[in-house]
């Protein structure tokens, strides 16, 4: 890299951990050295939302290890950050939730899985997606292979996590031991429950985990470990964060120039508040899960009541947000579908909070 690339990384960095995260928002120091596919913005159906200071951007987390075939999204999220007040939301979006997918060029339209999109049209058809069912102006993604998190957490000295319970010890074990094969790593099993330290094959495990409770929890735990590297990172120094930038940059996809970057960068760096919230799609007491053709989803119930709180969740209670025509049509073709409308919900902590209960 050279001292110019190492400069301009640096700045975009230290950028990069006060808004987001590690894995995730190290991206932006990257798009110097790692240009991913191009969108074609005409086939994107981005919508026009009032707040133009808050840039939404895609978050696709796949799993890169080898032996695996093809790259699966795990891992969905919607990062927000508004250049005006210095807020930063990260919303993960359930793989598992049924929504419409626009027909592309290998596939139909159809009701699915929302992370089949990727596997359809990668970022070009998972955006389309996300912006038809919840009314987005998404334009730009980030790609992270899961081998990012590893290093990244290992270089800011691991993380502090509060392990919950003797299923997710359990199950987080089970991951570890697969990190270590797929890696080459030899990091050690988590012996109890309670806060400690993890490494980064650790971290990894812990947030990959999905059998010791559900994908509600799953989703929870990445939301946590990503908070986690956030509060790590903003201490970082200099030395720890080159140490990341040379690690982490072959592992990181982005559609976002470095022009972008460096305006996102300047607005953001001016602000002296800033804060990080997250938050879950489907929300809480908006969901239920549901089998259709022996197949398990996580149904919003309704649709068009989530993108509602999806939009009060980036942009505030009075943001003057009404589901368009589009959003309505899907979210009555998936209560003719699955028969789930107002008052079919099923998720135990329900309470209707616009943070996913977060």
């Amino acid at each position: 890299m050279s001292l110019t690339k190492k400069i301009i990384a640096i700045l975009l960095f230290l950028f990069a951990v006060i808004v987001g995260s590690g894995a995730f928002f190290v991206i932006l120091i990257l798009s110097s050295v790692s240009s991913g596919p191009r969108l074609d913005e005409s086939s994107l159906s981005i919508n026009t939302l009032p707040n133009t200071e808050i840039v939404n951007i895609a978050l696709f987390g796949i799993d890169g290890r080898e032996g695996v075939e093809g790259d699966r999204t795990d891992t969905i999220m919607i990062a927000s950050v508004d250049l005006n007040k210095g807020d930063v939301k990260v919303t993960s979006i359930m793989r598992d939730l049924y929504v419409r997918i626009p027909a592309g060029s290998n596939n139909g339209e159809s009701f699915d899985k929302i992370n089949a999109a990727y596997m359809y049209g990668g970022p070009q058809q998972s955006i389309q997606t996300i912006n038809e069912n919840f009314d987005m102006n998404i334009s730009d993604y980030v790609i992270v292979d899961f081998n990012c998190l590893v290093d990244t957490v290992d270089a800011l000295g691991g993380i502090d996590i509060d392990v919950k319970n003797d299923d997710v010890v359990y199950w987080t074990n089970y991951y570890i031991r697969d990190v270590n094969e797929k890696t080459g790593h030899n990091d050690p099993n988590l012996a109890t429950t309670g806060m400690q330290k993890l490494t980064g094959v650790q971290a990894l495990a812990y947030f990959r985990n999905r059998y010791s409770d559900d994908d509600y929890k799953r989703t929870e735990r990445q939301r946590e470990v990503v908070k986690a590297m956030f509060d790590k990172a903003v201490s970082a120094d200099i030395m720890t964060t080159l140490n990341i930038i040379n690690k982490v940059y072959p592992y990181i996809q982005t559609s976002v120039s470095l022009n972008e970057i460096t305006k996102y960068a300047s607005a953001y760096m001016a602000l002296k508040d800033r804060t990080y919230t997250n938050g879950r799609v489907p929300f809480d007491g908006y969901n239920t899960g549901t089998n259709i053709d022996g197949t398990s989803y996580v149904v919003p119930v309704t649709l068009e009541d989530n993108a509602v709180l999806l939009h009060k969740l980036i942009y505030g209670e009075n943001n003057g947000y009404t589901p368009s025509a589009t959003v309505k049509s899907i979210s009555d073709a998936i209560v003719s579908r699955t028969g789930l409308s107002h008052g079919s919900t099923a998720d135990p902590s329900a309470n209707g909070s616009p943070n996913g209960g977060q």
